[in-house]
């Protein structure tokens, strides 16, 4: 090769990645644009660290230039992408009116904190407590407190423990009425209000009080076996690759990916090891053979310390940055709107397509009830393509008397 090695170090130490910085005027301050790839999420984090916010105006991320100055945006970013600060180089100063408007534009009233009475305060601190205490996973908890805090605030005048079961039927029926909330979330806010009442009060447990909306019937949307091909071809980068790629082949849900650990992939016996998955349930799972070696690439160069998908500081990857990984590459890849979760339904259909039994699927899954697993047997084809169709049925018999005809036809 023509290289020296010295400029193979060169060459391999340059970043591939870049972060464009340049002045912008957003809502009438001088501010500095942050701009990167959309796939870099570890970026998007170090801009959420900073403070930085997104702008849909100009594409990117944008703080205050009288926060951050280039020099100090440089040293946030140049250990992690080339930064391309050109742009102040032209040292243009902005129009008089817009430094004009910059030091007169007038701020935006905050909104004012809900001050809590002690008797709010105690009962959401019972309940954190409660909750805590009964292992509810992290995701529950924050979702409990945060419907119930805004069931406390329907009545800011009244103690919790007094409030009455006809006063919690008119909130709920605001919800419904005025709101517009789905099912699943009205089932969610009758639950957390329910918890707290028999949970935390220890009051009796009632099933009449709060009548629950009757349960949508919706079909799992799949993607097919070339959509999720497409899907994760859509990138090339390999962690992203090997997240959905784990997604569907092993069935995982977001949570469930993102607390996987390193040992907890078995390359010798193609498995997944799931510890407290919903329900605090352990389980095994499959390890599709075709993608270990993609797995292998990614523990030799990533290397991963402890969770199999590290974030900033070598913390747990965040479900928010699955969603948008998975988001970006199917609009990459021309699919309508794919979730992580859909990865999963995709993984039981296809099983059940190729005829894997409702049992085992069940296990893969961690369903509890064999009726959740069934229901992927309204979206499998694999008995729909042994019907024939009746319209095809009818013009098959149509053209065969058409033929019939015909040569009567001649014969006469």
């Amino acid at each position: 090769m023509a290289f020296t090695g010295r400029k193979k170090i060169l060459c391999l130490s340059m970043p591939l990645r870049k972060v464009t910085l340049s002045p912008i005027t957003h809502r009438d301050h001088r501010a500095v644009l942050i701009q990167f790839d959309r796939e870099e999420i570890d970026l998007k984090h170090k801009c959420q660290e900073i403070g930085a916010r997104f702008t849909q105006t100009h594409k990117g991320w944008w703080v205050p230039q009288t926060d951050f100055d280039v020099s100090t945006l440089f040293d946030v970013f140049k250990e992690l992408a080339f930064v391309d600060y050109s742009a102040f180089n032209l040292k243009k100063a902005p129009p008089k009116s817009v430094v004009k408007r910059t030091y007169n534009a007038p701020t935006k009233p905050q909104k004012s904190k809900y001050s809590w009475t002690l008797d709010q305060a105690a009962a959401l601190s019972a309940m954190r407590d409660k909750l805590t205490i009964r292992h509810y996973s992290e995701s529950t908890l924050k979702t409990y407190l945060h419907m119930f805090k805004g069931f406390l605030k329907f009545y800011p005048n009244k103690k919790p423990s007094e409030i009455s079961e006809e006063e919690i039927k008119a909130y709920m029926n605001d919800l419904v009425k005025r709101r517009k909330i789905a099912q699943s979330t009205h089932n969610q806010h009758i639950n957390a209000i329910k918890f707290y009442y028999e949970h935390v009060l220890e009051q009796e447990k009632k099933k009449y009080w709060l009548e629950r909306p009757r349960k949508e019937q919706k079909l799992p949307e799949i993607l097919s076996e070339e959509e999720v091909i497409r899907l994760i071809a859509a990138t090339q980068n390999l962690k992203h690759q090997c997240i959905m790629a784990l997604l569907y082949s092993s069935g995982l849900r977001r949570g469930e990916l993102i607390n996987l650990r390193v040992q907890d992939i078995k390359m010798d016996r193609n498995q997944v090891f799931v510890r407290g998955g919903k329900g605090k349930k352990d389980r095994v799972t499959l390890l599709g053979e075709s993608i270990k070696v993609g797995l292998q690439r990614y523990l030799a160069e990533y290397k991963p310390n402890y969770w199999l998908f590290e974030g900033t500081g070598r913390n747990h990857y965040s479900s928010t940055s699955v969603a948008a990984i998975v988001k970006a590459c199917a609009k990459k890849a021309g699919l309508p709107h794919v979730t992580p979760h859909k990865l999963r339904h995709s993984f039981a259909t296809h099983l059940m397509d190729h005829g894997t039994d409702t049992r085992i699927i069940q296990t893969l899954l961690g369903h509890e009830s064999i009726e959740t697993t069934a229901i992927y047997t309204h979206v499998s084809t694999k008995d729909l393509q042994k019907i024939s169709n009746p319209l095809d049925n009818i013009l098959s018999q149509s053209a065969d008397l058409k033929r019939v005809t015909g040569k009567d036809d001649q014969k006469k």
